[in-house]
């Protein structure tokens, strides 16, 4: 499970909104002055995301929450975002070259729509799939909650 922590910053009904805030672990990395990586985390880092959750849980605005997202879900998003548009670059070029026998130029062209062709079936996939269960995250646990404090009711008056 890929765990991330967030804060609540809404409530509607049983939704809540969920800020996270990107953080990089560059700074522990021995790489990070050579790395590509790194120079990107220094942009983006801070960067705040919200995410809106169903949940049953009694949360208030400000409480402190770990989201998780299983591997399986993390691993097909992946390969569905980066590898099958190359994937279809790759099947495009190879019938342009080896089926059609077409020239260089037009195998650029062919390829580049291959990955264009690849990019418009992601997301048409991603559309359809974003509303299923297994490739949203989840509240995994409370950190801290906001503690509302109930007036005390005394029957004793105060003189």
């Amino acid at each position: 499970m890929i765990e991330e922590s967030g804060r609540v910053v809404a409530i509607e009904g049983d939704d809540v909104w969920i800020e996270t805030i990107r953080t990089s672990s560059c700074s522990g990395c021995s790489a990070r002055s050579g790395c590509g990586q790194g120079l990107l985390a220094k942009v983006k880092d801070g960067t705040r995301s919200h995410i809106r959750l169903q949940t049953d849980l009694k949360l208030a605005v400000d409480d402190e929450v770990i989201l998780g997202l299983p591997e399986q879900a993390f691993i097909r998003s992946s390969f569905l975002a980066y590898g099958f548009p190359l994937l279809m670059l790759i099947v495009a070029v190879l019938l342009a070259d080896s089926v059609f026998g077409l020239a260089e130029p037009w195998i650029i062209a062919v390829a580049l729509l291959g990955l264009a062709a690849g990019f418009y079936f992601v997301r048409l996939i991603s559309q359809r799939g974003a509303a299923r269960d297994d490739f949203q995250p989840e509240i995994l646990r409370i950190i801290s909650a906001v503690v509302v404090e109930q007036p005390v009711k005394t029957d004793c008056p105060i003189a």
